[in-house]
Parts: structure tokens; C-alpha cells; sequence
């Protein structure tokens, strides 16, 4: 009898560990579906996480080109067009415009001033009349101030007040050479990021005699930054046509202005009429999908108006892929 209940105590704890044994299974092959299950969403989530990333990659693509430009209707300038009066193609082909800045978006002007010694004569009126060109400018309008010799030194304006500009422009000392090109390089570099209408407004009196870079790589970069460049050349550089024939080619690039001014007293006369032209200066944006193939892209910009004669340079460099990396 004894032996019986043994017998049946050892059936019940033997059918206890198969139990034990059997839920110990269960629990791991629940453990082992989670698992799986969080394999498969974090796999799922990284395939959506790559696509997107590919699509943001795409979409990156696009870049934005800024097309500074005037209007005019014989000598008049046009104010006050929009975005629907122009009509813009891209190697020969149709394309939307995205924005057009017109007065309304404030001026970021870089105004390059020769204090090298062959103007120490003229010095005093060269400095009321840059005096008289920043003073013309709306208030929100924002100069950047480089003075160029044989050294480059720059001062920014950062707020409405303009006063600390016009101290150096009347502080301005003349001696040393003429780093021309160093300064327009120095200019292009002060614009890049900025926001509003961009533009280089030089003055000098001869030719680049110190600096260490190239006609060439003025007119290289120009290309590549569009932004309009108006020269002003006075006193007795322009005896030499050479620099009436470099100051035409820098501002003819991106359709800026070249001044030649003979006669001194009416320097101020030039500035004022870049500062006119400057006002109403319009910068079309709109998004290219050309290839980041770093090649010549061709422009054209036309209004719905025939009449009207539209400014503009007639083509950009596109992005290559070497500059995103």
C-alpha cells in the first residue's frame, strides 16, 4: 500500500516538471516571437529611415539660382513689376519662378574704395561723394565698407545706424598700392550667405599693382557668384585704355555698370546714379534641377512687355558634386 502512494507521489511530481517544463518552452517561444517582431519593425523603420533619407537626398538636389537684374523702358528704369511679368527659360526650356525681390527687399551692397596714393588729391572729393551714396540708401539697406591699398581692411554695418560707415569713409587716408582684384575676390566672399538684393558697387583710379590674384580669377568667380558689379573709374588711371577695358568686363558679366568719370565733381553724379539703379534692382529666384554637373547653364529673361529691355546675366555655372561633399 505504501509502495502504491509512492508510485503515485512520483506520477503527480513527474507530471508537475512536464508542466513546468512545458511552460518553461511556451515562455520562450513567446520571448523569441517579441524579439523577432522588434527585428522585423526595426528593419521596417530603417528601410522607411533610407528612404527618406534618399528622398531628402533628392530633393537637395535642387538648387537655388538668384538672378539680379533691371528693367527698363528706353532710359527709365521700371519699378514695381511682379513675379507674373516675367517669363524665364533655362536652356531654351520653360521654368517657374519661385520669388521675385523687388525695392521691397533691402539692398546688401559692398562698396569697394580705392585709398591708394594716386588719390590723395582727389581724396576729398571722392569721400563726399561715397558719403553721399551710402546716405541715399534706405534705412534697412545694410554696406559693408572695404577700403583697398596694399592692404584690405573692411567694416560692416550691422544695424540702422550708419554713422560709424561715414566716420571711416571721412577718416580714410591715402598711401600704398592697389589690390584691385584681391578686393573684388574679398567683395564676392562678403556677400556669399547673406540675405537680400547683392551687389558690388567699386570705385578706383588705376590698376590692380599689388595684389596676388588674376583678372581671370575675378571674371571665374564673378561667373559663379552673379553678383552685379558697377565700377566707377575716375583720374588718370582711365588715360590707359587697358583699365577701361577691365572695370567694362567686370561689371558687363553679371550686368552691372561701368562709370568713367573725367572729371572728378561729377564722381558724385555716378554714385548716385548706381545708388538710382540699385533701388530698383530686382533679384528673380527659382529652384534649378540641372545636374550638379559644375557646367554653363544658359538664361533667358524676357517681359510680357515688349517694350521693355530686361538686364540680367544670360547664364550660371551649376553646383558639382564635389562642392556638397
Amino acid at each position: 500500500m505504501q509502495n502504491l502512494a509512492l508510485r503515485h507521489i512520483k506520477r503527480i511530481v513527474c507530471e508537475q516538471e512536464s508542466g513546468s517544463k512545458l511552460r518553461s518552452v511556451l515562455i520562450v517561444v513567446f520571448l523569441c516571437l517579441i524579439v523577432i517582431g522588434k527585428i522585423g519593425a526595426q528593419t521596417t523603420l530603417q528601410g522607411e529611415q533610407r528612404q527618406d533619407a534618399n528622398a531628402l537626398k533628392f530633393s537637395v538636389q535642387s538648387q537655388l539660382v538668384e538672378i539680379y537684374l533691371t528693367v527698363t523702358k528706353g532710359n527709365r528704369l521700371v519699378p514695381n513689376l511682379k513675379a507674373a511679368d516675367f517669363r524665364l527659360t533655362e536652356d531654351g526650356l520653360p521654368v517657374s519662378i519661385d520669388r521675385l525681390d523687388n525695392r521691397d527687399v533691402p539692398l546688401q551692397i559692398v562698396l569697394l574704395f580705392d585709398t591708394s596714393e594716386s588719390i590723395r588729391d582727389s581724396l576729398k572729393t571722392i569721400q563726399d561723394s561715397a558719403v553721399a551714396f551710402v546716405e541715399s540708401l534706405n534705412p534697412e539697406d545694410r554696406v559693408t565698407l572695404v577700403f583697398f591699398n596694399s592692404e584690405i581692411r573692411s567694416y560692416t554695418q550691422t544695424t540702422n545706424d550708419r554713422e560709424p560707415i561715414l566716420r571711416e569713409i571721412r577718416n580714410a587716408r591715402a598711401r600704398g598700392m592697389t589690390k584691385l582684384y584681391d578686393a573684388l575676390l574679398f567683395g564676392m566672399k562678403c556677400l556669399e550667405g547673406k540675405v537680400g538684393r547683392k551687389a558690388i558697387v567699386c570705385f578706383t583710379d588705376g590698376q590692380d599693382t599689388s595684389g596676388t590674384s588674376s583678372r581671370v580669377a575675378v571674371l571665374n568667380a564673378a561667373a559663379r557668384f552673379g553678383y552685379p558689379i558697377y565700377t566707377i573709374g575716375a583720374g588718370a588711371g582711365l588715360e590707359l585704355a587697358s583699365l577701361k577695358i577691365i572695370l567694362r568686363e567686370f561689371a558687363e558679366i553679371n550686368s552691372g555698370k561701368a562709370f568713367f568719370i573725367q572729371n572728378i565733381r561729377k564722381l558724385r553724379e555716378a554714385f548716385l546714379e548706381v545708388a538710382a539703379e540699385l533701388r530698383s534692382a530686382y533679384v528673380l529666384n527659382y529652384y534649378t534641377r540641372v545636374p550638379l554637373d559644375g557646367q554653363w547653364h544658359d538664361l533667358s529673361i524676357s517681359t510680357l512687355d515688349p517694350v521693355c529691355s530686361v538686364h540680367a546675366r544670360k547664364g550660371f555655372f551649376a553646383k558639382s558634386n564635389t562642392e556638397d561633399r
